[in-house]
């Protein structure tokens, strides 16, 4: 007990030498790293890996402010993983925002996707002048409604493709893409998981295979539109539905003697599958 708390006095202790500070670093104890990270003196490459394990013993170290005073563009240094970290946490200092709008591209972008990163940070990058980034804001489950609505107006039609396959996209916003001349959109909006059954019924009936085929292996695509796509006159339709693990054992028996034998016979695979399982319980 004597020799724990001993050391993680040392660990706590802003004199410590950098070197003795770097060896604590590696203790198996997780107290011992916390407070290494949090310390003013260890050196700033073992800082940023500690910061992957403790980004808010990291961001509570008064050295992190100074080293930022010190260099603008301080957070290309940092390693990727360990920003990431940071951008999750709930509070994050207006001096590394700033710093995250500095950065390169990539690492933006990166940040945008991740979707742990917390919604203010999300609300910043979500204004990026980065087409990329902006696109990756508005795939990001996480993305505040409203900013997803001011990014469905995007003229990057590519964005506003994203916006249509997010799961946390709103049914309003969901039925204005629909309306998108592209079929593009409508793919992407058909591979949507959280698609509302009204909207899906509405691209059952759409002009282009691709957008049907989306729907025929869509996993909440109800049964009935699942045996009015199973009768499709295009193969790769008919084919999505033998591959779509919710299609019902009367659909599949039918497919098993379909015309196109890649269909019947994947139709047939997945029938014997079925039965199997139902058998051993």
């Amino acid at each position: 007990m004597a020799i724990d708390s001993q050391v993680r006095q040392q660990a706590s202790n802003p004199n410590t030498p950098p070197e003795q500070l770097r060896e604590l670093a590696t203790c198996e104890d997780v107290t011992i790293r916390q407070l290494v990270a949090a310390n003013p003196n260890t050196p700033t490459e073992v800082l940023w890996k500690l910061g992957k394990e403790f980004p808010a013993q990291l961001l509570e170290n008064p050295l992190l402010p100074l080293l930022f005073l010190e260099k603008l563009n301080l957070i290309d240094e940092i390693p990727e993983r360990t920003l990431l970290r940071l951008f999750e946490l709930e509070t994050v200092p207006d001096y590394l925002q700033q710093g995250l709008l500095a950065t390169r591209r990539h690492i933006r972008e990166a940040i945008a996707r991740n979707n742990n990163t917390f919604a203010s940070v999300l609300e910043l990058l979500a204004q990026d002048p980065e087409r990329y980034v902006r696109r990756a804001i508005a795939l990001n489950p996480n993305t505040p409604v409203h900013r997803l609505e001011l990014l469905a107006q995007d003229p990057d039609a590519e964005i506003r493709r994203e916006i249509a396959r997010n799961p946390s996209t709103p049914v309003h916003l969901l039925e204005l893409l629909a309306q998108e001349p592209d079929a593009w959109f409508r793919q992407m909006l058909a591979e949507n998981p959280n698609l509302p059954v009204h909207l899906l019924e509405l691209l059952t009936q759409d002009s282009e295979v691709w957008v049907r085929q989306a729907i025929a292996r869509h996993p909440s695509t109800p049964v009935h539109l699942l045996e009015l796509l199973a009768q499709d006159s295009n193969k790769w339709v008919r084919l999505a539905i033998a591959l779509n693990a919710n299609a019902p054992l009367d659909i599949l028996k039918s497919l098993g003697s379909d015309r196109d034998r890649a269909i019947a016979n994947q139709a047939q695979v997945e029938l014997n599958k079925r039965l199997l399982e139902l058998a051993q319980g």
